[in-house]
């Protein structure tokens, strides 16, 4: 039975589950043995336990350490996840804005079974103030607010009086006080705190009905709808210096008590029974004495218990350049410091551990140091560099996996290298260590901070540029048979006709699509969530979708330079729908790219678009050095989200809503839309999937069409959109013996995808957003022979992985290239819903004290319940595949010629043994011109195919994240899409 989160343990430490890096902030998990807790919430946060095989379970508390987003940008991705596996209760601890935050996302997060305590730092407590904001049985936790100095004196804007149930009602005209409270209303919406009704759940009410509400947060009851989102009615932007703040968090424990002495307390007199629990319990008792005046004696907890001693403290310090002083001149820790010396007084604490999430320039002063030594020679400090760290991938798996698909093509499958992957050689002051990923510290009992060893499934990629060659090499040696497949695969690649011959270039056969995120719902090991970039010649860079974490792959892809580059080329930004795997990255790689000292821009929607262009490219004064313009086409209430975002943005921004932006302004962007990017049109057609989504067509002047599925079941309307397509690029959520889940959840299945694409006539298909039940290589189906005489060409199709980058004209290399990935990727074994699963990282957990040894089952529980009979349908299903695999070959090998050349090969027909055949394999293999001919055998369970210490695994389906907040949309708020073409003349 799992420890009780009501009642206290005194056993917990700190670990460092990611450090602040390219694509990571700083995370702590704290863990008692029934209760866990997060300091620090970065992208890529949920993503993080997955790849470090750690659970969410037990969370209670996530502390946020300062107002910037990249502290807090994976908030929202842990409390789905934490809300999807049965969490039913979450403290959010922040700074004033946090609940603001929160709010932001009102269109995307949503989970009705999680209640959210919030606890913001209020706006009006005194400036220095430490404040109690969280308490439980194991922990209490104060805070205080390092403010830096104020930019301008005192507004003079007079606020409205906060009146929400009435017509002149506006967000964005309350005090900060106010606006917090209206937050935290809209948060409890969000989380279903309370009996409040939701956006989604408002009953309807026609314009010009009495019984018309005053303003769209009022539903006919009285009774309000906080969380709906309304272009209209936007949130006031946090003030820079909320933005700024940063937090200190001061985390204290009960006392521990001792054991009982029974030799004392008979000493002492105690007699026996229930009385004796009282001292354990930390009550003093009266004993009998007649020795004593009144005959009573008080025996105190402390005369009859060894080995107990006060509760320990860590606290964790967030500090810029900007609020150094506050920190310093702050007498908060005058009760921290000097706690050494023997005898303290009243009042004064010591603190086991310090981490200091501080840049360089503050943590190495004179000023700063003398502060720490005041702490005394027995407290710890770890410095969470948030500048000059080193460089170190956090998703090892992903690298990996890379690093060994690059042996087929480097070109292709480009590893994420890091740079300079070790700490810097730098004097430290006494009793301080650089924290890293894995940095470790046991506060009771305590211990010195140490560092974990890695796990043998997450293994440090630590190669950078100059070591590829020799990395590529130890993966030959380590993986013969894979090398041999590789060779092979080259082979066969490089006698292709397509290679040998010339053929004419078509349109669009020299556009890059690098896919920085291929999976669905929430982010895996292997894969991260949504997003594509497509780098075409001559137009530039276009974005289709930003998950979580796009930015992150984005550093890890292309590197300081090569973003820098990206950025500069970048044009258009695509949002197909609000599900938050979709956009919430997007925030992140706008503020990049935006990153300005002075920058003017216009940001104007319609109910059908947003679009943002600097008025005046001339005066920008860029972090990169940009100035061109970007445009960005999403729902509206991407509009709304970047209205509310942060300080540092809307300064980028000069913002534009209200009615003033109708049809004819539509128009004119549009054109000039066209006009800069010399497209003939684009299409956004509204596809079937769960809440308002869009597909996206673009064709060009020079006569390529590129088409996006986004979210969607199979839609006629998508393959009008894009007849005749240069490259389709479809979702292919779930397998082919899955279309209900696929229908029921607004997906499509591998071969409903390819049909489409078939449809439409396109010449290239590119697979993406697979389930992360297929964390590795998706199972496509088998091809279907055509029929004789036909002369219809089939199209080219590939499926995707992140960090891939291929040309459209290349893709036909990834039916050779299947064999030895089918190879790489095949199985010793399944391990079905394990520990390391995407939900597995919240069902089970590899901390026995929780869950008293075994795995807790949520929402189905870890593991596999397959009856012997669907086993043994699993069985003589694997025995068809492996029965159908010669007729398959026979028809790989008399399959049309190459589609560039009309010429043919006549391959041989000699077998092919491979550990576990993929239909993955037989289906892209169909493409193949020629046939690989070559004896792959390998021991099954050997592991000899597959890289030690990164086993692959199949994980389970993930519960989809949706939320239909377009449903119960007031009047202009949420519009329709663009649903028309857009080749506006």
């Amino acid at each position: 039975m799992a420890p009780s989160p009501d009642s206290y343990h005194p056993n917990w430490h700190v670990r460092a589950i990611t450090a602040p890096g390219p694509d990571s902030d700083l995370t702590l998990h704290v863990s008692f043995d029934n209760a866990r807790f997060l300091f620090g919430c970065g992208e890529g946060t949920q993503r993080a336990y997955n790849q470090k095989r750690l659970t969410l379970k037990g969370l209670s508390g996530i502390f946020v350490g300062s107002g910037d987003a990249k502290g807090r940008s994976g908030l929202a991705g842990v409390l789905m996840t934490a809300a999807d596996a049965g969490i039913s209760k979450v403290g959010i601890v922040g700074p004033p804005d946090i609940s603001h935050y929160l709010s932001t996302l009102r269109s995307s997060v949503i989970r009705d079974s999680l209640n959210i305590q919030m606890s913001a730092y209020p706006r009006n407590a005194s400036t220095g103030e430490v404040v109690e904001m969280f308490k439980s049985p194991n922990i209490t936790v104060s805070s205080l607010a390092l403010t830096p100095q104020p930019i301008a004196g005192p507004s003079t804007t007079p606020y409205d009086v906060f009146d929400p149930h009435s017509s002149a009602f506006r967000p964005s005209r309350l005090s900060p006080v106010d606006a917090q409270k209206w937050c935290d209303a809209i948060v409890g919406d969000m989380f279903h705190n309370g009996p409040k009704a939701r956006a989604s759940r408002r009953p309807h009410s026609p314009r010009g009905s009495p019984n018309r509400p005053a303003n769209p947060f009022v539903n006919p009851d009285g009774t309000l709808c906080t969380s709906l989102p309304d272009t209209r009615y936007p949130l006031p932007v946090p003030s820079r210096e909320e933005v700024e703040t940063q937090m200190v968090y001061f985390c204290h424990t009960p006392d521990v008590r001792g054991k009982f002495n029974v030799e004392m307390a008979n000493k002492l007199g105690v007699p026996k029974g229930p009385i004796r629990g009282k001292l354990t319990r930390g009550e003093a008792i009266e004993v009998d004495d007649p020795g004593v005046e009144g005959g009573k004696r008080i025996v105190k907890p402390e005369d009859c218990l060894i080995g107990g001693g006060p509760g320990s403290i860590m606290i964790v310090v967030n500090c810029t350049t900007q609020t150094k002083s506050a920190l310093l001149e702050s007498p908060a820790f005058a009760k921290y410091q000097h706690s050494d010396i023997e005898g303290r007084g009243e009042g004064l604490h010591r603190a086991h551990l310090i981490v200091h999430k501080v840049t360089s320039s503050v943590w190495r002063s004179e000023e700063y140091q003398s502060w720490m030594s005041a702490f005394g020679d027995r407290t710890q400090h770890l410095i969470a560099e948030t500048e000059e760290y080193p460089d170190r991938t956090v998703f090892n798996s992903a690298a990996w996996n890379t690093l060994q698909l690059s042996l087929l093509d480097p070109q292709v499958f480009s590893p994420p290298f890091v740079t300079a992957p070790h700490l810097p050689s730098t004097s430290l002051p006494p009793n301080t260590s650089l924290l890293t990923e894995g940095s470790y510290c046991r506060m009771h009992p305590p211990a010195d901070v140490t560092t974990l060893p890695h796990h043998e499934k997450d293994i440090p990629f630590l190669y950078t540029h100059s070591d590829a060659e020799e990395a590529r090499a130890k993966i030959r040696q380590d993986m013969p048979e894979y090398a041999q497949a590789v060779d092979a695969a080259r082979e066969a690649v490089s006698s292709d006709p397509r290679t040998t011959g010339s053929s004419t270039p078509r349109p669009g056969d020299d556009i890059t699509v690098t896919t920085l995120g291929t999976g669905s719902a929430i982010p895996s090991k292997y894969r991260n969530v949504s997003s594509t970039h497509l780098d075409i010649p001559g137009v530039g860079g276009i974005m289709l979708d930003a998950g979580e974490g796009t930015l992150g792959q984005m550093r890890r892809k292309f590197g300081k330079a090569g973003l820098k580059t990206l950025f500069e080329e970048l044009r258009m930004v695509f949002i197909s729908h609000m599900h938050a795997d979709h956009h919430l990255g997007l925030t992140a790689v706008l503020e990049d790219r935006f990153r300005v000292s002075h920058l003017e821009c216009t940001v104007m929607y319609s109910e059908r678009c947003l679009k943002l262009i600097p008025c005046d490219p001339s005066i920008a004064s860029l972090q990169h050095g940009i100035s061109s313009p970007l445009f960005v086409i999403a729902p509206s209430n991407i509009a709304l989200h970047m209205q509310e975002t942060e300080q540092n943005l809307c300064e980028a921004l000069e913002l534009t809503f209200g009615s003033s932006y109708r049809s004819a302004d539509q128009t004119r962007d549009l054109n000039r839309l066209l006009k800069d990017l010399d497209l003939a049109s684009i299409w956004a057609p509204t596809v079937p999937h769960r809440g308002r989504a869009y597909g996206f067509a673009l064709e060009h002047t020079s006569g390529w069409k590129i088409v996006y599925s986004g979210d969607t079941k199979p839609a006629n309307i998508l393959v009008e959109a894009g007849r005749d397509a240069t490259l389709l690029i479809h979702e292919a959520t779930l397998e082919d013996d899955k279309p209900e889940v696929a229908a029921h959840k607004g997906h499509s299945t591998f071969s409903q995808a390819i049909d489409i694409g078939k449809e439409m006539n396109a010449r290239h298909i590119l697979l993406n957003h697979f389930s992360q039940r297929y964390p590795k290589l998706p199972k496509l189906p088998e091809p279907v022979p055509e029929e004789d005489g036909s002369t219809t060409a089939q199209p080219v199709v590939s499926i995707s992985f992140d960090f891939m980058s291929i040309r459209v004209k290349d893709m036909w290399k990834m039916a050779h290239y299947m064999e030895p990935m089918s190879m790489l990727f095949a199985e010793a074994e399944e391990e079905g819903e394990g520990e390391d699963s995407t939900l597995g990282a919240v069902k089970g957990d590899i901390n026995p004290s929780v869950d008293g040894g075994a795995h807790v089952q949520v929402n189905g529980g870890g593991k596999s319940n397959k009856s012997k009979s669907e086993k043994k349908s699993g069985k003589n299903d694997k025995q068809k595949s492996k029965d159908n695999t010669d007729h398959n070959r026979k028809h790989i090998s008399n399959n049309e010629s190459a589609q560039s050349n009309g010429q043919g090969v006549q391959g041989t027909k000699q077998d092919i043994k491979v550990i576990k055949k993929t239909a993955a394999l037989e289906y892209l293999a169909a493409g193949s011109t020629t046939t690989t001919t070559t004896t792959l055998e390998q021991e099954q369970g050997s592991g000899q195919a597959k890289r030690a210490g990164s086993p692959s695994m199949i994980q389970p389906e993930a519960k989809r994240r949706s939320t239909d907040s377009s449903a119960g949309q007031a009047e202009g708020g949420e519009g329709e899409g663009l649903d028309d073409k857009l080749d506006v003349c």
